[in-house]
């Protein structure tokens, strides 16, 4: 039995080019995603959860993100992610733990992280926007939109 409203966090660490400081290379949600050397995730960007009763309870969602670290930023950061809704209120609690950057390989100046984060049971109280955000040392990485309506045919007012 999967726990009302569980998140699991699943790194994976590569190499790659020269920049300067963190980049976000992609992020994401989708279905559902594993990281390692490479990702793998299902049901790519999807953006939106239409249901026809509110709250809705959403059994299973992946935030992915691959982020690129220089040589400069070697060492262990805090990572926290939030699921917060429009009106900037938390829908779970925080979700928060470190990611080791470790040196980049012999001839290369970059490293990246990848990060599957598993959203399991998640209730949406109201329909609207919401968002998804992480941020590494205290610095907004990425913020995904996720929205929650009606389906079309409810906001439309079209019989389908």
């Amino acid at each position: 039995m999967i726990p009302e409203e569980t998140v699991c966090l699943n790194f994976g660490i590569g190499q790659e080019r020269d920049r300067g400081n963190m980049n976000v290379d992609f992020a994401f949600i989708c279905d559902h995603a594993q990281a390692g050397d490479k990702i793998n995730a299902l049901g790519i960007g999807f953006e939106r959860i239409s249901t026809s009763q509110i709250p809705v309870r959403h059994p299973h969602f992946s935030v992915v993100a691959q982020l690129r670290f220089n040589r400069i930023e070697v060492g262990t950061k805090d990572i926290r992610a939030n699921l917060i809704d429009d009106d900037g209120a938390d829908v779970i609690s925080p979700i928060s733990g470190q990611l080791v950057i470790q040196e980049p390989p012999y001839g290369t100046s970059e490293v990246s992280a990848r990060l599957v984060m598993e959203f399991n049971n998640v209730e949406f109280r109201k329909c609207g926007d919401y968002s998804v955000r992480i941020n590494v040392a205290g610095q907004e990485a990425a913020n995904i939109h996720l929205a929650v309506s009606p389906p079309a045919s409810k906001v439309l007012g079209g019989n389908r």
